[in-house]
């Protein structure tokens, strides 16, 4: 079925994704999760769990909604062999078309863009989050729901941006980072480090991405 669609990872946000294909305008058909974790034949909304990553089928269309962008990283080398076909999930917001979504991207409810912002691959923007103008946006990047992104900002692959955080405009945010829930971020954040605080701070470095 050309708009069959298989959603890797079955926890909360794999099913917030389910339900935000519902307000497509491409009419996709959920025909089920794959998980690794023993959820059950369905889910608590009724969608049925197709088993593991390893039943996964060639060319199938997914799109992997786990929050966690080097979990989401592993996962994607474990779906190579499938040759799947990464689809795009967008709930279309206000938007100009100079905005541009990388495949595999997932755009839920409420998130807002306005022009000339590019988004990598693997990218998820959670509930009602703003990007604002000239936003550069790398692969593998979670914002979390009720994130505020300014014009100019650059955030590198493999960033987590958690929620309520804002972003100063003209900020880089390096790849690998995290900024924490509600952090104010008003200055460049360097890669592999996690931020928290009004104004943000560092406080912990990570694995390199």
């Amino acid at each position: 079925m050309t708009n069959s669609l298989i959603i890797v990872g079955a926890g909360g946000f794999g099913r917030e994704v389910a339900f935000a294909t519902e307000a497509c305008s491409r009419p996709w058909v959920v025909e089920g999760f794959l998980d690794d974790r023993p959820i059950g034949p369905v889910t608590k909304e009724g969608w049925p769990v197709l088993g593991t990553l390893a039943d996964g089928r060639p060319a199938m269309n997914c799109v992997i909604a786990v929050g966690a962008p080097r979990t989401r990283r592993l996962l994607y080398q474990r779906l190579k062999p499938f040759r799947p076909e990464f689809v795009t999930i967008d709930v279309e917001g206000p938007r100009h078309n100079s905005v541009a979504l990388g495949h595999g991207a997932m755009i839920v409810s409420g998130v807002q863009m306005t022009v000339s912002t590019q988004v990598g691959h693997h990218f998820i923007g959670n509930l009602n989050c703003t990007i604002g103008h000239d936003v550069t946006i790398g692969e593998f990047v979670t914002i979390a729901p009720l994130v505020a992104v300014s014009g100019n900002v650059t955030i590198g692959d493999g960033a987590e941006i958690g929620t309520g955080a804002c972003i100063r405009e003209g900020v880089q945010v390096g790849r690998g980072a995290m900024v924490g829930m509600g952090a104010v971020v008003v200055k460049d954040v360097e890669p592999n480090t996690v931020v928290v605080g009004n104004p943000a701070r560092p406080i912990k470095e990570l694995p390199p991405w």
